[in-house]
């Protein structure tokens, strides 16, 4: 694993376990610092109970200051190292990327990009070949009820589903356009199927065409091959229509960023 990929994913672990360490407390300790529709609901003797006893095991008010520390030192560290990664010239053009933490959360759950020699691995290892109903998209010859051998990891599909929030949350994005397209051409193929089939297939189209794009630049960024897609190296179709990360850009790179990489430190292999 290149050592870079593997700082941002230890930071990004971290980060997420103080973050969650630090909310859960927060809901006991401090339910005024969240947002409630209305009031915060008041502490019952149940709660006030549990919080004595969770503070006599080290769960008090220092534990909890210690995670709210934690969590902003990491989330500063894991901002200032995917600014340095391959892909964040193109995440910091595409705005439902465009966030260093989502970002972040992006190459973590990529993990090691030289054990995922095609696209079609990398979407696998990301959890994108698990449908609807839990079942694989594609069934083998012979077979009936194909499962999953190697269930995703949570925290690699927490990561999807925050780009499908995204995706649906961001209107005026190329992403979310192209999403517009796919959900356009399902209902056409589709009149008789329920709306939300339709919904979460044109999610999933959009966001394997996104990762595929990112799969290759993060290949080509240190310098691994990355084969064409089957429909144009095997079936060879008109290249013309092959979508580049291109397509996804929204806005042009930062002249801070482009300094930045500049001068930036690089991925080097991990021994």
């Amino acid at each position: 694993m290149f050592k870079l990929d593997e700082d941002i994913q230890r930071t990004y672990f971290r980060l997420a376990e103080y973050q969650h360490q630090r909310m859960w407390m927060e809901r006991l300790r401090h339910p005024e610092n969240l947002k409630w529709r209305g009031e915060p609901p008041k502490r019952t003797e149940t709660t006030t109970r549990r919080v004595e006893v969770l503070a006599s095991m080290g769960f008090d008010e220092t534990f909890y200051e210690r995670m709210v520390k934690g969590e902003n030192e990491a989330g500063k560290e894991l901002i200032s190292l995917v600014q340095y990664h391959v892909l964040w010239p193109h995440m910091e053009r595409i705005k439902i990327l465009s966030g260093p933490y989502l970002g972040g959360a992006f190459i973590a759950a990529g993990g090691d990009i030289r054990r995922c020699p095609t696209a079609s691995a990398f979407w696998y290892g990301m959890g994108l070949d698990i449908l609807p109903d839990g079942t694989v998209p594609r069934r083998k010859r012979g077979l009936k009820d194909v499962e999953r051998k190697v269930p995703a990891l949570p925290f690699v599909t927490k990561v999807g589903e925050q780009i499908r929030m995204q995706i649906n949350r961001t209107v005026d994005s190329k992403t979310r356009l192209m999403y517009e397209q796919n959900r356009a051409m399902v209902d056409a193929k589709n009149l008789d199927r329920a709306k939300l089939f339709d919904f979460k297939d044109a999610l999933r189209r959009t966001q394997k065409i996104l990762y595929a794009c990112l799969w290759e630049e993060w290949r080509k960024g240190y310098g691994l091959d990355a084969p064409w897609p089957y429909a144009f190296a095997i079936l060879k179709h008109d290249d013309g229509s092959r979508i580049t990360i291109k397509d996804f850009y929204d806005k042009p790179a930062e002249e801070r960023s482009q300094k930045r990489r500049a001068t930036g430190r690089k991925g080097e292999p991990v021994h």
